[in-house]
């Protein structure tokens, strides 16, 4: 029954009801017929030129268009996209049907509408998501390379040679040029200079249909001698469904699954041109793969040819105007009342002003801008693009995909194992510091091997200290790597430690170097240098020496605009109020970058009440008063944490013991306590964090702002055996979680009851 619920499987009926309700507003009715009439005029000549790269008689390029237009309008999950036959498709479909025949096409065409179809309701439609776009720029301009050379002989006025490889085609240009028709030639030429000059001068029309018919009419009245159309007939063709071809099994399948696939890439990939031309939400894929199917099957039962949402189409609609599905399918009522009222016009158009038609379109999917713009941008990614045209201007279509996608996936895994390197040797002691960085797995180990090399310089009794706290990624074979370089170190006397190593990286180095070697080489921090038997004699200021050229290395190119934007002014939008606590990072814990937090730091995260005759005592005043009038900030948050010296001190206080200035501080932390409970550090601390709450209160400024509601004021709880913050909630009197699931997972109480 829950199989039932999902939508898809009614084929989206239920969600679609809403947009075919609109279809029948006359709010929109003006915009989509106009829309609709404005993509007819660019329909019919589009598909006939299609029908014609195509391999399939003209009128099937009708047809496919009218069926298309109306059945994928209606199911499809772009409601502003037309579909129909695609110039994307047409090199694929002319190899189809001189291997199969136009029976064997139609036939692929009602198998891929079904797995379209299938795909749509399993909610296979997202996987279209996973091809890189380098990819999909190089498959398109590779069709465009291949319609423009196939076109040649017919530019020519010439039939083109019966296998319609361009090695063919190529191999036969002597012939070409002995044979050329130039009226054929001349009619191409004009149709080309109208579609592209006539929107320099008149950008609001299409001009296509203007193109074909300019060359039409110069071929009536000089009586010229090219081939033409031919008869169009002035009717659907009967429904019937497609006969099974006589061929075996496994090419019928293939040539079905290379159609879907291809469909399917192209249709998803319009929608999605469509979605930022409209700025509206985004299309339903799965429901697009269910409108395509039937729009398929649908077009298979009249006899045409494989369809997709074209976004040459889609975007004139868009750009005209339409505000439903009625839009497309008026454009299907428009193709077909002109093959009723104008065939014979129809019939008369010259196949020279179609090739010119197809000629546009081939320039414009070859795009040489996006090829520049990519490799100008990314080598790879430029690299990725030519390996799928040159595959599939030299092989075909399928094979160009694969080795497309192939050559991203090694391009992406590369990227992904790539391990960046730090090495620092600092004056102030003897240890060699390293760093590594992304990943260190079987294809980088090489960056660890070479540094065998370089520590053959390094003299006996010094340190070597390897962080592995950046690393992404690790297999065995890195961790044996760092074995290996351990055992080379022992080798040549030099003492060899790794700190910073993940949990779930620690069983690869039990597996590479037995159980002992992390007893034996890690370290928590630095700090443990200092109890062992070294003469590194390690210096804390080396450390951040190493620490800031990591930072450096890291920064300097990855995060230039963030710098050079905080170089010029600071805007940060929170106040960050908390202890002097070496553990506690405010930048790391939240995630900030540089310029987010404005921070203040002092002994128990105290705010001193406000004293208006002793506004100089504390360096507090100055920190809260300049980011609240200076700056733009919204939240201030009060932070404590658990194993607070302050607290401890206060509840053992002793102010004979601590120093004058540091006991009076923590005498002033300790007057605001309720120690009548008895309570843990802890609780002291919780409590302390709900106090400075209330002594922010006292500012003027933070009463003005609190009055305006521009300014919140938070309470934070760091606990570090729990790697939780709690946040204090004033309608429950208690301290929750702030990331509710994760104290779930773990068993972390519901919270802290101040009550």
């Amino acid at each position: 029954m829950n199989f039932l619920k999902n939508p898809n499987v009614l084929l989206g009926i239920p969600n679609l009801v809403p947009e075919w309700k609109k279809m029948f507003s006359t709010k929109y009715l003006s915009n989509d017929v106009f829309a609709g009439i404005t993509v007819a005029f660019l329909a019919i000549p589009l598909s006939l030129a299609i029908a014609l790269a195509s391999g399939v008689p003209p009128a099937v390029g009708l047809v496919t268009a009218i069926v298309a237009g109306i059945v994928c309008a209606l199911f499809g999950g772009t409601p502003l996209a037309v579909s129909g036959p695609a110039a994307a498709m047409s090199v694929l479909l002319a190899d189809t049907v001189q291997r199969f025949g136009l029976e064997g096409l139609v036939f692929m065409c009602l198998i891929a509408g079904v797995m379209q179809l299938a795909s749509g309701v399993t909610g296979l439609g997202k996987l279209a998501r996973y091809v890189p776009l380098p990819v999909v720029a190089g498959f398109t301009a590779g069709i465009g390379a291949i319609i423009l050379i196939g076109q040649i002989p017919r530019a020519f006025g010439l039939e083109p040679p019966a296998e319609s490889h361009i090695i063919d085609v190529f191999n036969s240009l002597k012939l070409y040029f002995n044979e050329i028709n130039g009226d054929a030639l001349m009619l191409v030429v004009v149709t080309v200079v109208i579609i592209r000059g006539l929107p320099k001068i008149l950008p609001r029309i299409q001009p296509i249909l203007p193109a074909v018919a300019v060359a039409t009419a110069i071929v009536y009245f000089f009586h010229l001698k090219v081939p033409m159309i031919g008869a169009i007939p002035r009717s659907l063709p009967p429904l019937h469904l497609p006969t099974l071809p006589a061929i075996g099994w496994n090419e019928l399948w293939m040539g079905s699954f290379t159609i879907y696939l291809l469909a399917s890439l192209e249709t998803l990939l319009s929608s999605s041109a469509i979605d930022k031309m409209t700025n509206e939400k985004k299309h339903n894929s799965n429901q697009e793969l269910i409108g395509q199917g039937l729009g398929n099957i649908s077009v298979s039962l009249f006899g045409g040819i494989p369809v997709t949402g074209v976004i040459a189409r889609s975007a004139v609609n868009v750009k005209a105007g339409a505000k439903t599905r009625l839009s497309s399918m008026i454009h299907s009522v428009g193709v077909l009342l002109a093959v009723f009222a104008f065939a014979p016009f129809i019939s008369m158009v010259p196949i020279a002003a179609l090739t010119g038609v197809l000629f546009s379109v081939a320039f414009s999917m070859l795009n040489y801008k996006e090829f520049r713009e990519l490799w100008m941008t990314s080598r790879a990614e430029g690299l990725i693009y030519a390996v799928t045209f040159l595959t599939i201007v030299s092989v075909d279509l399928l094979a160009g995909v694969k080795a497309g996608i192939i050559a991203a996936a090694i391009i992406v895994l590369f990227k992904a194992t790539q391990t960046r390197l730090h090495v620092s040797k600092s004056s102030h002691d003897a240890i060699t510091r390293l760093s590594l960085k992304g990943a260190l797995t079987f294809l980088s180990t090489g960056k660890i091997s070479s540094l065998e090399n370089e520590l053959n310089h390094t003299k006996a009794g010094q340190t070597v200290l390897l962080d592995l706290s950046s690393l992404d990624n690790m297999d065995t074979s890195g961790a044996s790597a760092i074995v290996d370089l351990a055992s080379h170190c022992r080798e040549i006397h030099i003492k060899f430690y790794i700190t910073g190593l993940a949990r779930r990286f620690e069983s690869l180095f039990k597996v590479a170097g037995g159980e002992k070697f992390i007893d034996d080489h890690y370290l928590i921090s630095e700090h443990e240098l200092r109890t062992q038997k070294t003469e590194a004699n390690p210096s804390s200021y080396g450390q951040l020496i190493h620490g800031f050229y990591r930072f450096y290395e890291d920064r300097k190119e990855n995060d230039k605009r963030l710098f050079d934007y905080i170089i010029r002014k600071q805007n940060p939008h929170t106040l960050f109020i908390t202890c002097s606590d070496s553990r506690v990072v405010p930048t790391e814990m939240t995630s900030s970058n540089p310029g987010d937090l404005f921070i203040i730091r002092n002994v128990g995260n105290y705010m001193p009440p406000y004293d208006a005759t002793d506004a100089s005592r504390f360096s507090e005043y100055a920190g809260l008063e300049f980011p609240l009038t200076a700056l733009d900030i919204n939240d201030i948050v009060i932070c404590g944490h658990a194993n607070c010296g302050a607290m401890k001190a206060c509840k053992n206080y002793q102010p004979n013991v601590l120093p004058s200035k540091l006991g009076q501080w923590i005498g002033m932390i300790r007057s605001q306590l309720n120690f009548d409970s008895s309570p843990k550090s802890n609780d002291l601390a919780r409590m302390n964090v709900l106090n400075q709450i209330e002594n922010l209160k006292t500012y003027p400024v933070v009463q003005q702002k609190l009055q305006q509601g521009t300014l919140n004021i938070h309470g934070w709880f760091v606990n570090f055996d729990q790697n939780m913050v709690y946040e204090w909630n004033a309608d429950l009197q208690q301290f929750k979680p702030l990331v509710v699931d994760m104290s779930e997972e773990s068993g972390l109480s519901g919270g802290f009851n101040m009550l």
